[in-house]
């Protein structure tokens, strides 16, 4: 079981306070695997722990009212009890347990959950914001360098993009070549060092988008006004739009043109849109919102949208080599997101600003490209040079050395970037 080492110290940064503490991610991210390695390290630090996986044949008998009354007979009054549910929403009345645990000072309750319904506003928590969101990601490409068993086997010293990697006596690998396999096999630990080809990771993958369409959507009743998805030919229709869309501003409107229904006609824009936000409540996509940089207005149309998977998105389309920026583009995204910023798409005019994007310490802005070369250079450069503000700007190359313009543009590698190299603040 691979240690998620950055979630874990998240989660455990949060053990002290009197929060609810809710972890989203898209199922198969490693969600469950991460609720036992924080089970083990509370159970160490502070003893009383009680864990849940309300998707195991032992768990499915249990009900709110067992939880509680189990709680109840075991508490010792002066110590705090630990609470792990996993997918607790397949429990009836399950909000009734978890107000329980919240509000309880005996209590503090980890929610898992491969849905952001888990947040519903039945929960005294969410509606009085006493609660913290993790949200967890397909690895990360240190986390897939480790999960794939590729060990560095050159000096320490060695520049990033020179040193070489090598796993059970293969060939050495150089990082260009392990994040081809990244953006072609994708980054869910379901899929093992042994699964890396293409036949049997297609087997897998295939697998993994049966269950989120079928546990995570299609067997979901409607909630929150948000009508149940019952059409899978619909459903698997947008899916497919949306990834073949990758780096295009799209809206549900003009995804309802391209969509066909079980009954082989065009889908309604408003019923498209109720299927795009299932889709983001169970993390199968994230969103880029439209951002206007020069109003400071967000815009309710046009948005991008990244599926949360490399692997994922090539089982969807197929491996198409015009996807590569694209692809590079989703990742920027994703580690974005990873480290904490709140991320929109950008609009200067007429043009794109690939990312804004928001930390406690303020805005910033991304633009991608694969390399910046005599042709695009100047373009690419006096477009950031445009936005009329002092915030650090930032362009992610795919090929291409880090450096820093007389104006003080960051020019980062992308494999730099992913590896963890901060954004220049």
């Amino acid at each position: 079981m691979t240690r998620r080492d950055f979630y874990l110290g998240r989660l455990l940064d949060l053990a002290d306070n009197d929060n609810l503490v809710v972890v989203v991610g898209v199922r198969q991210s490693g969600k469950s695997c991460l609720a036992i390695q924080l089970e083990e390290e509370l159970r160490e630090r502070y003893g009383r722990v009680m864990r849940h996986n309300f998707e195991t044949a032992d768990d499915l008998q249990i009900t709110a009212e067992t939880m509680i009354d189990k709680f109840q007979k075991n508490h010792v009054e002066g110590q705090r009890c630990y609470i792990i549910l996993d997918e607790v929403m397949h429990v009836d009345n399950w909000e009734t347990a978890v107000n329980y645990f919240a509000g309880n000072p005996g209590c503090k309750l980890f929610l898992f959950s491969s849905s952001r319904r888990i947040l519903s506003e039945k929960l005294t928590a969410v509606k009085e914001k006493d609660y913290d969101v993790v949200e967890m990601l397909p690895l990360s490409l240190p986390e897939f360098i480790s999960f794939q068993s590729f060990e560095e086997v050159t000096p320490e010293n060695t520049p990033l993009l020179q040193k070489q990697y090598c796993r059970f006596g293969e060939k050495s690998y150089t990082l260009e070549e392990i994040y081809k396999f990244y953006i072609t096999y994708g980054g869910l630990p379901i899929l093992k060092p042994e699964y890396m080809d293409i036949e049997r990771a297609r087997v897998i993958l295939d697998g993994t988008y049966g269950a989120i369409a079928t546990r995570d959507i299609l067997e979901v009743p409607s909630e929150d006004g948000l009508p149940a998805v019952t059409d899978p030919i619909l459903l698997r229709n947008v899916i497919s739009i949306l990834a073949k869309s990758i780096g295009n501003n799209i809206s549900a409107y003009q995804l309802s043109k391209q969509t066909i229904n079980g009954l082989k006609r065009r889908a309604a824009a408003k019923t498209v849109d109720s299927y795009i936000r299932t889709l983001l409540n169970v993390h199968f996509f994230y969103i880029a919102e439209r951002y206007d940089i020069r109003s400071g207005q967000m815009l309710k149309t046009m948005a991008k949208f990244y599926m949360v998977d490399a692997g994922l998105h090539n089982y969807i389309t197929g491996i198409r080599p015009e996807d590569a920026i694209h692809l590079l583009e989703s990742k920027v995204f994703f580690e974005l997101v990873r480290r904490g910023y709140q991320v929109c798409n950008g609009k200067l005019g007429q043009d794109e600003i690939h990312f804004v994007a928001w930390d406690k310490l303020g805005r910033l802005y991304v633009q991608v490209a694969k390399e910046l070369n005599e042709e695009n250079r100047d373009k690419t450069l006096s477009l950031l040079r445009k936005i009329n503000d002092n915030h650090p700007k930032t362009v992610i190359v795919f090929n291409g050395n880090s450096e820093i313009t007389e104006d003080g543009i960051i020019i980062l590698n992308a494999l730099d970037f992913l590896m963890g190299h901060p954004l220049g603040r």
